[in-house]
């Protein structure tokens, strides 16, 4: 790369850096300076920002032509950015985006809310890995004409990972003693929006199986995973070996089997009887103590 080269491109990109920061660098009317406080919520409306449940968050700004740019942290939960009064943005809050579960999105300016998404990661068996312990939020901040500088916004996120247990009773007595059960969580997407909806094809989580000693009992213990949305449901293939016993979609009562946001869902599969039978307890997060083990 010759000298002239190179000094235009960097030419090109302070241009961009100024464009995109002049709000912050200058106050003049035409801008106005957001001081912003993110907040991380349970279901209950209890604060637990501070109590080390998210350790980490993550700021996307939007307008209306899409993705415009990360909003850089002041503290661990306060945000500023600048903006021009007549813009309409959007502010997107994750919190515990962390690359060991998750493929973490790198977006292009212009990217849409529907197309920015966050992708599950795939072990070596083809399945998928549980996910973190993940926070959401959305703000839209309509443009203002009002004779103002700054202004405070506060952003509350909420749990968005659903967590799982599965246990199944009596199959040996069932089925047989031979061979180890095992199942397949389906029916979740592998990816989740900037609008956290389901995208992309269907997820397959397949938890490790731990047999409790003395009983004729396999138990999956807690692991998180995408939620569902209203429109779909869970499926659960339990298998003795490579062999598909069976698919549960719902329990005894006809409800179907779901992953729901910020909630604990217990599944009782149990051979004891004649026939199958399958329960449901839902369940306040931190009922008990999670386990993400695959």
């Amino acid at each position: 790369m010759n000298a002239l080269t190179f000094t235009y491109r960097m030419f090109c990109f302070l241009l961009t850096c100024l464009l995109l920061f002049s709000c912050i660098r200058e106050q003049t009317d035409a801008c106005v300076q957001y001081e912003l406080t993110v907040r991380a919520v349970t279901p209950s409306g209890e604060d637990v920002t501070s109590s080390g449940v998210v350790t980490s968050m993550d700021l996307y700004l939007f307008d209306e032509n899409g993705f415009v740019r990360m909003v850089p942290r002041g503290s661990s939960s306060d945000f500023r950015f600048g903006a021009e009064k007549d813009e309409s943005l959007t502010l997107v809050a994750w919190g515990n985006l962390k690359g060991d579960s998750l493929k973490l999105p790198s977006l292009a300016v212009g990217t849409s809310l529907e197309e920015a998404r966050i992708e599950l990661l795939q072990l070596a068996t083809g399945y998928n890995m549980p996910v973190t312990d993940l926070f959401y939020s959305r703000q839209t901040l309509g443009s203002t004409t009002r004779a103002m500088e700054n202004d405070t916004v506060k952003l509350v996120m909420e749990r968005l990972s659903a967590a799982l247990a599965v246990k199944v009773s009596h199959a040996r007595e069932y089925f047989g003693s031979e061979g180890t059960l095992r199942i397949v969580v389906r029916g979740t997407g592998t990816a989740l929006s900037f609008l956290a909806e389901p995208l992309g094809e269907e997820a397959g989580y397949a938890p490790v199986m731990n047999p409790v000693s003395d009983k004729d009992e396999w138990v999956a213990p807690l692991f998180r995973v995408f939620p569902t949305n209203e429109d779909q449901h869970i499926y659960i293939d339990l298998y003795r070996n490579d062999e598909k016993l069976f698919t549960i979609t719902t329990d005894d009562e006809g409800t179907q089997l779901k992953a729901s946001p910020g909630k604990e869902t217990y599944i009782s599969i149990d051979f004891r009887y004649a026939r199958m039978f399958v329960s449901i307890s839902v369940l306040p997060w931190g009922s008990s103590d999670q386990n993400t083990e695959m």
